[in-house]
């Protein structure tokens, strides 16, 4: 037996509240753009930093990739070195409320010159040549408050420095010299369009089908 024009109706409403719920589940998440260099052509992105609101654990995530795609040559002991960042003054952070760093034999620094006339920054991740990775991610536990724009702010270290974010990559080539450089960033990563439509016609169906169940 079909279900009935109202239990369909009651399906597709609970299927798109839970899709939706999912979304807003996720939706404290910005992404940003890393598209300054001291050493390369300025206005490419070469690394995309991640930062989320984990509703689950109430940690703060973080990820970094670097853009491969965006570098020449890049050799097999091609990756990220370090990887800075800041914090919102009003809160309290410390390196040990950083947790679960992949990857693990990475340190943790606080109040270090980025280098490539960056400035300095509240937290750093540093590895060495042997370590270099094109990922790197991690959780910002323990922070009463806090939220993903806390993490994505300008240094108090150097205030003339207006950049989020800075990391070191090497092992690439540019065929010039340059095998490895300093990038630093604030840009947004805009949310794509079909991410909109795809809300839009998913609020549509939920629309349309409490009409029916009321009808």
């Amino acid at each position: 037996m079909k279900p009935t024009t109202p239990v369909r109706a009651l399906t597709v409403v609970l299927l798109a509240t839970v899709i939706l719920g999912a979304s807003a589940a996720n939706a404290t998440s910005f992404s940003y753009f890393l598209d300054q260099s001291n050493a390369m052509p300025g206005g490419v992105n070469y690394l995309k930093v991640t930062i989320s609101d984990n509703m689950m654990s109430g940690n703060i995530d973080f990820r970094v990739d670097v853009l491969s795609s965006a570098f020449p040559s890049p050799g097999s002991d091609f990756g990220m070195q370090t990887f800075s960042f800041n914090y919102n003054s009003a809160l309290t952070v410390h390196k040990n409320n950083i947790i679960d760093i992949d990857p693990s034999n990475w340190t943790i620094l606080e109040d270090q010159n980025a280098g490539g006339g960056f400035g300095k920054f509240e937290l750093q991740f540093k590895g060495n040549g042997s370590n270099r990775t094109e990922l790197l991610t991690f959780s910002i536990t323990g922070v009463s408050g806090d939220s993903p724009s806390d993490y994505a702010i300008g240094s108090t270290l150097n205030t003339s420095s207006g950049e989020f974010f800075a990391a070191h990559v090497a092992g690439f080539n540019n065929g010039s010299g340059v095998t490895s450089a300093q990038f630093a960033g604030s840009t947004p990563v805009p949310i794509p369009a079909a991410i909109w439509l795809f809300g839009s016609g998913l609020l549509g169906m939920v629309v349309v089908a409490r009409r029916k169940i009321s009808n």
